[in-house]
């Protein structure tokens, strides 16, 4: 079966519990010194450390992390310590004092003797694996990170970084490890290589449809690679927005300019192909309902709270049966100026970095190519007829907003 060739971990909260500040340690009566010095087993504890100087100062490794430590290992990956903290040394020192065996020889060792790659300091997450990256030649999409904060997300939205996160406080378990590299691998079985922009190039192409876009993205998606703004809103999150209609496609991207990027900003229409139509449609789907409790706000949200929608839309796809990686359709409603009847809801699909990498190709078009393409009509079968064709899944909620809405017949 197929593993990521870096795992990284998360420390506090996601390797072991509690806050670890080295500014706490060593406050009390005879300190040590460094700080990190006044870690020490608790009782004798191979789980849990305290400040010999202040017995409620402690931190406890996760139950599983020995056992998730062992099977990284196992599986010849690179093994990775990701995180913000500003205590390196008093990480470090914790991570020395916490042991799991070493399969390869069987030998139960300090976790720090077995990390490859001991990126602890307070940076973007992201800057933490462009350096793994630098050093190891790896493409982004085969390492992962395990992290309790959904802000960390950064890494899968901009670099295509796997990511699962663990909720409320519980570390990492086995069963979460396991959700994390079944998303890894779901990704890996989407994945089409990147061949050029020639539709010729690819087997067995799939036009998807159309999306209006900035400049510099286009330039990086002519290049194989995803798109990084987290300006232009984003209602599903940061994504590639795609239309059935390409008069609406042509909407936006002049609606951007003023929404993100400037009116002096060039943008495209731009063809949307899938470059392996039998990878697309084996490929998770689902068509959410048009709710603003399950939408993302980056306009007006703090980064937390735009990250944690992204990771509780996920969970409300799971709870629907649709896990990670998945494309997202909606019903969108009228805004004003579009080229749809007043009051007349459109459709947008939605496709998030790491399908973007793994098969799409984007084929920007020239104003003369619109022009003609929508003289000749410039829609395609609307995303709704592609139901089953495309195995998307309609939760009921979703039919329950389009009867809300009066749209009797569009999932029939």
């Amino acid at each position: 079966m197929s593993y990521p060739k870096v795992v990284a971990l998360d420390t506090d909260w996601t390797l072991f519990w509690g806050w670890l500040n080295a500014n706490q340690l060593g406050k009390g009566f005879n300190p040590a010194f460094p700080a990190e010095e006044n870690l020490e087993p608790e009782n004798g504890s191979e789980w849990v450390l305290r400040d010999r100087t202040n017995h409620g100062v402690r931190i406890g490794m996760y139950e599983d992390i020995p056992n998730i430590i062992y099977d990284i290992l196992s599986h010849g990956a690179k093994l990775a310590i990701v995180s913000r903290n500003s205590s390196k040394a008093a990480c470090d020192k914790a991570l020395w004092w916490f042991k799991a065996t070493d399969p390869r020889d069987n030998q139960k060792k300090s976790i720090i003797d077995m990390v490859d790659f001991d990126e602890v300091y307070n940076a973007d997450k992201t800057t933490h694996f462009m350096r793994i990256q630098q050093w190891t030649g790896f493409d982004f999409s085969d390492m992962i990170l395990f992290d309790d904060e959904a802000t960390n997300n950064l890494v899968r939205i901009q670099l295509g970084v796997t990511f699962q996160v663990s909720r409320n406080q519980t570390g990492l378990t086995w069963a979460n490890y396991q959700d994390g590299l079944n998303q890894w691998r779901h990704v890996q079985a989407i994945r089409s290589p990147y061949l050029g922009q020639s539709l010729g190039s690819y087997p067995c192409p799939m036009f998807l449809g159309y999306s209006g876009m900035d400049e510099q993205t286009v330039k990086l998606l002519i290049q194989g690679k995803n798109r990084t703004d987290l300006t232009e809103s984003a209602r599903w999150g940061y994504a590639m927005y795609i239309a059935d209609d390409i008069n609406i496609a042509k909407f936006f991207a002049n609606w951007i300019k003023a929404d993100a990027f400037g009116q002096n900003t060039n943008t495209y229409v731009c063809e949307i192909w899938a470059r392996d139509a039998r990878k697309f449609i084996a490929m998770n789907k689902i068509w959410f309902p048009e709710n603003g409790a399950m939408m993302t706000d980056n306009k007006h949200k703090s980064a937390f709270e735009v990250a944690w929608s992204q990771e509780n839309r996920d969970a409300r796809a799971a709870s629907w049966g649709v896990s990670t990686p998945y494309i997202l359709f909606s019903r969108h409603h009228w805004m004003q100026g579009m080229p749809v009847p007043w009051g007349q809801r459109w459709n947008e699909m939605a496709v998030y970095t790491q399908v973007q990498n793994a098969l799409l190709l984007t084929i920007p078009l020239s104003d003369q190519d619109v022009k003609r393409k929508a003289a000749m009509g410039g829609k395609l079968s609307p995303f709704e007829k592609q139901i089953r064709s495309w195995n998307i899944t309609v939760p009921q909620e979703t039919l329950n907003d389009s009867t809300a809405h009066g749209e009797w017949n569009i999932f029939r």
